[in-house]
């Protein structure tokens, strides 16, 4: 207490003028309309960007949370397309239709690691066998492939990126079906490479390449890519382009998964046929 006031009798001459200079504002605001306008503007002003800022934080921080909702509603929507049922008979038929049989369902999942700067790259997403992932299933992004489960423990999934040496996927032209391999030789995560494309069909820059259906992987009709370039091999029974990416490797937060709920039933064909 001593102290104190020691220190209040030392610097009384600022605070007594720190008090009259306070006291002085207020009169001056409150008594002069045109200084209070002119204080509220600009203390609303401020008050506005604080606010604006605080906001912006919260919605960046939301986002991851938005994302995941929305990755989950579009698994819903996925497993509710028509192209997730399989028919059993080509009549009319309705969605309650017994004739109508799920074929392919969707499960959302979160990326926890991935790479795009290596020769082969891999992810890693937080659901595994618990959640009924298994291996070879494939991984997409809205209507965009991914890639494909190699490896899957109790929660997690290890996910072979298209951006990988060993990655073979099954593609074709939108505008006429035609057959082509899609791989990736390196070099840049947003392009890749279409292979075995027949000599007789007519390229042009912009086509679009989609799952062709063909393998256990990706059901038919999943964006890969549009043509970006080709080469019209002289030497060769083949010509070959270049693919831009659909999907933006490098941006991936939420994945979905797809399960083939007729696999079972294929494999075991499969199985039969060979063992005849």
């Amino acid at each position: 207490m001593r102290n104190l006031f020691l220190f209040l009798r030392k610097q009384y001459f600022y605070i007594l003028f720190l008090l009259l200079e306070v006291l002085s504002l207020v009169l001056l605001f409150n008594y002069n309309e045109f200084q209070g306008s002119a204080l509220y503007s600009l203390s609303s002003g401020f008050t506005g960007s604080v606010n604006a800022i605080f906001s912006n934080i919260t919605e960046y921080f939301s986002l991851r949370a938005t994302n995941k909702v929305l990755v989950e509603e579009m698994a819903k929507v996925h497993s509710r397309m028509p192209e997730a049922f399989y028919k059993n008979d080509t009549a009319t038929f309705f969605r309650k239709d017994p004739l109508l049989i799920m074929e392919f369902k969707y499960i959302s999942a979160k990326v926890i690691s991935n790479s795009t700067n290596k020769r082969n790259n891999f992810l890693m997403i937080n659901k595994g066998r618990l959640h009924g992932i298994e291996n070879h299933m494939g991984v997409i992004i809205g209507n965009r492939i991914v890639g494909q489960v190699v490896s899957v423990s109790t929660h997690f999934s290890w996910i072979m990126s298209m951006l990988n040496k060993d990655s073979r996927i099954s593609g074709k032209f939108k505008k006429n079906n035609q057959l082509v391999n899609v791989e990736w030789n390196g070099g840049s995560y947003r392009t890749g490479q279409i292979r075995e494309i027949p000599k007789h069909i007519v390229m042009v820059k912009g086509d679009t390449i989609i799952t062709s259906g063909n393998s256990d992987i990706f059901p038919e009709g999943f964006l890969i890519g549009t043509v970006s370039g080709f080469t019209i091999a002289q030497d060769e029974n083949f010509n070959f382009g270049n693919i831009l990416f659909s999907t933006d490797f490098n941006s991936l937060g939420y994945v979905e998964v797809i399960v083939d709920l007729m696999r079972m039933e294929k494999e075991k064909l499969k199985t039969s046929f060979k063992t005849q």
